[in-house]
């Protein structure tokens, strides 16, 4: 009978060591998945103080600095400024039967949750920049002007959002701006 408790030994420590080999790789995994999330709300957090930047200087002619930093949770993200004249995709991301809008669009060659951000701004608002033929957008101390509707993207780092107000314009103009590395 000793020795039946013996042969079982090795069967019952194998079983326990699969066991515990699968609740660590699940446990892993859970802790993978838990740090990719945070990224990708740390990202889209810093997607909606962007939007925000935007909305407060074209909307209230209000100068606004925000620090553009996302994590970068993949190797190949881009974030963009796109408008669109399609009601369907206004519709479902602004959540208004507008035909036009203007989104801040995340992407990368992985999968993700992160929506489009509609900045409700005018579909003719124009981002400029000093250096961009315009002389509505002046040079300034410690920052350059930068070009945030791209098909480049958007950069990472400080920006100011600058009102350009023009007597007549029917549209808005936002200047934009980075501030210098190592400034």
């Amino acid at each position: 009978m000793f020795q039946s408790g013996q042969e079982e030994a090795p069967f019952q420590l194998l079983v326990a060591v699969i066991l515990m080999t699968f609740v660590i790789i699940v446990g892993l995994n859970a802790m993978q998945e838990a740090e990719k999330q945070k990224c990708f709300n740390e990202t889209e957090k810093a997607m909606n103080d962007f939007k925000l930047a935007l909305e407060k200087t074209a909307n209230n002619k209000s100068p606004s600095n925000v620090n553009f930093n996302p994590p970068g949770c993949t190797k190949s993200e881009k974030f963009e400024i796109k408008p669109f004249d399609d009601q369907r995709i206004c519709t479902k991301v602004c959540e208004s039967s507008s035909s036009t809008c203007v989104l801040l669009r995340y992407s990368t060659s992985e999968i993700t949750n992160l929506p489009d951000k509609c900045i409700n701004i005018g579909y003719d608002t124009q981002f400029r920049f000093n250096g961009d033929g315009t002389a509505e957008c002046t040079e300034k101390t410690d920052y350059h002007g930068t070009q945030i509707d791209s098909v480049q993207g958007i950069e990472q780092g400080v920006y100011q959002f600058l009102f350009s107000d023009s007597p007549g314009r029917t549209f808005s103009v936002v200047c934009s701006y980075v501030k210098d590395s190592g400034v």
